[in-house]
């Protein structure tokens, strides 16, 4: 197969615009907000992630044994996860990508 002149230049340009935009993707971030909404929930949002890939979510209370659970990425890269606090108190909450890799954390509740 022979490529003109043009057409080379434009595939040139095209595979380097793939490769750029692989080479400056985000890395997965979460989001953890601190207080508790009307209904009495707290979301954790990722974004960034692997499509297709899951994070695991962990609450921590003083009062209780760790809370882990598991939520699956979309395939635009995001999660949201829904949390209602079995108690009140505060919670430290840190999250792990499909290795066990920290990648987050944050708290939210009642501090002292």
């Amino acid at each position: 197969m022979t490529f003109r002149p043009q057409t080379r230049s434009a595939w040139w340009l095209g595979a380097c615009a793939i490769l750029c935009t692989a080479a400056w993707a985000a890395e997965p971030s979460v989001s953890v907000p601190s207080t508790a909404d009307i209904d009495g929930q707290v979301h954790i949002r990722g974004t960034h992630w692997p499509a297709y890939s899951s994070a695991t979510v962990r609450f921590t209370h003083e009062a209780l044994t760790p809370i882990d659970r598991v939520v699956p990425v979309a395939a635009n890269g995001s999660f949201v996860l829904r949390f209602a606090p079995p108690i009140p108190g505060a919670y430290e909450v840190t999250v792990f990508d499909t290795n066990g890799k920290r990648v987050g954390q944050g708290r939210f509740g009642h501090f002292r």
